[in-house]
């Protein structure tokens, strides 16, 4: 078992990245995580297209070798912490947070299942808190431990 998190962007020195630090030393006491950043192809103001082909050729590459791949995209099934918690462990996971843009259809077809958090937007640094928190919280469900009351 192992838990990817696929990134697109790059990791900042911050409090939001402090915080990511944190609940992924409190995930490795149930699993080896890690996270990939994938380089961003642009910003906003960037013909959006191109970005996501870019960043979805970029994406592509990096997701081979996992029993499960799941998208996060706010087009995708929510699902509550406890059937959240049900994709977690057997086998290896990984967990894409596309760009600004999004991804490319390419990539969703490659996923097995597309996750939504909320149909809100969301800051991508904060989004990578919240997953983290939600995959530790996941695994504490599983546990049967005290965190998720």
């Amino acid at each position: 078992m192992a838990i990817t998190l696929l990134i697109v962007g790059k990791k900042r020195s911050d409090e939001l990245s402090r915080l990511c630090d944190d609940y992924i030393s409190r995930i490795k006491q149930f699993d080896e995580i890690e996270v990939k950043y994938v380089k961003d192809a642009g910003e906003l103001k960037d013909d959006a297209d191109e970005v996501i082909k870019k960043e979805s050729e970029r994406i592509l590459k990096e997701m081979k070798n996992f029993d499960k791949i799941f998208l996060l995209d706010r087009t995708g099934e929510e699902l509550d912490s406890h059937r959240f918690s049900q994709l977690l462990g057997k086998g290896s996971s990984c967990f894409i947070v596309g760009g600004s843009h999004g991804v490319n259809q390419k990539v969703k077809d490659s996923s097995s299942r597309v996750i939504s958090f909320s149909k809100m937007t969301f800051p991508h640094r904060l989004f990578r808190v919240m997953l983290l928190e939600q995959i530790y919280r996941g695994f504490t469900i599983t546990k049967k431990m005290r965190y998720h009351k």
